[in-house]
């Protein structure tokens, strides 16, 4: 609990080499150990990546969960292996800006900063410069579109907001995140789907050619209607400002279950076709399997399952590397429960959730 003097033996241990081995863990290990109030000590950090250790991105989500609890920090420098993690209070409402810098992802710096802002006691304002179109990592039209809608089913009360686009290498996108106390969380049950409601998108450019998205938005179009899914609208976005240059689309199909995803990315030499037929296979992969939880959906979703109160499933895709390390560290870490098995072309995971509350 909060407060406590442990010393290295004593504390929660985490090898960071475990399971995918890279950023996601050291996240999360911090953002449930700032929930819970524990001492944590996470070691080997990413052991398996070809720069091992903290990277600039890794040490902006760190310091700024430890802003929000107080927390004394040993390690936080670059290319440290190594780091102890001690809170010391509750998360504090307020307002707070971050700077990844460069085009770190804030979709990933999101993925653990987000559970531990809804458990202050008020209204949290957040504005994060970095990323929003990131390879590697959800851009914010997904979170918007797609991760958002499926987290308010758990009673999280959060928005997004996308003032400026931002495309690796520069990075320099805006984004405002505004949240309210939102535990304890429900629990949820997302089965397979049996009929579709509508498929939508958004396909966009940064200081290119508008034709770029239009491109984007047709080719993923003819893509979903030649494997027989009807699309309501793919809206083309040439207007929102930009740092840098980039493009890419987000396509998402509403079901009677949930939401699915499919997104891509536009990069130097890749033509605006291949990239809309790109996010089109990925959402019709999801579709085929007769779920309503794609692959980025489940990895981000395993935490809230793990909090909520009472006996969550999802029907998905697959058990990525990533989902099965963070339900591993939520039972090492807060105690849930988890079971999950595959079932012919897709994966169910089901979770016992502690009923975290505030």
């Amino acid at each position: 609990m909060y407060g406590r003097i442990l010393g290295e033996r004593d504390m929660i241990q985490v090898d960071g080499s475990f399971g995918e081995g890279g950023g996601q863990l050291l996240r999360y290990s911090v953002a449930l150990a700032a929930l819970m109030g524990e001492d944590i000590k996470v070691y080997n950090i990413r052991a398996k990546r070809s720069n091992p250790g903290l990277r600039p991105q890794h040490l902006t989500a760190i310091k700024f969960i430890a802003q929000l609890v107080n927390a004394d920090v040993e390690g936080l420098e670059i290319g440290s292996t190594k780091i102890v993690f001690r809170p010391r209070t509750l998360p504090k409402p307020g307002t707070y800006r971050i700077d990844i810098g460069t085009a770190g992802s804030i979709s990933l710096l999101l993925q653990a900063v987000m559970p531990v802002i809804l458990a202050a006691r008020g209204r949290v304002d957040l504005e994060i410069i970095g990323g929003t179109s990131v390879k590697w990592s959800p851009p914010i039209p997904y979170i918007q579109n797609v991760l958002l809608p499926v987290l308010s089913r758990f009673g999280v009360k959060a928005e997004i907001k996308l003032v400026r686009r931002g495309f690796y290498p520069e990075g320099g996108g805006l984004v405002r995140v505004r949240t309210q106390h939102s535990y304890p969380l429900s629990r949820i049950t997302i089965g397979s789907y049996a009929n579709i409601r509508e498929i939508s998108g958004i396909s966009y450019v940064g200081n290119l050619p508008c034709h770029i998205a239009e491109r984007q938005a047709k080719s993923a179009t003819l893509e979903l209607e030649k494997s027989g899914f009807r699309v309501k609208n793919i809206k083309v976005d040439c207007r929102t400002p930009a740092f840098s240059r980039g493009s890419g689309i987000v396509l998402w199909a509403i079901t009677d279950q949930g939401i699915a995803g499919g997104d891509s990315l536009g990069e130097r030499g890749k033509p605006a076709e291949k990239v809309g037929r790109e996010a089109a296979r990925r959402l019709i992969d999801t579709l085929k399997r007769g779920v309503s939880i794609d692959p980025h959906a489940s990895d981000n979703l395993v935490i809230y399952m793990a909090l909520a109160k009472g006996d969550s499933m999802i029907h998905t895709v697959e058990l990525t590397s990533h989902a099965i390390t963070a339900l591993k560290l939520c039972e090492k870490i807060i105690g849930a429960e988890f079971n999950y098995k595959i079932d012919r072309d897709r994966a169910i995971i089901r979770a016992r959730g502690i009923g975290y509350s505030t």
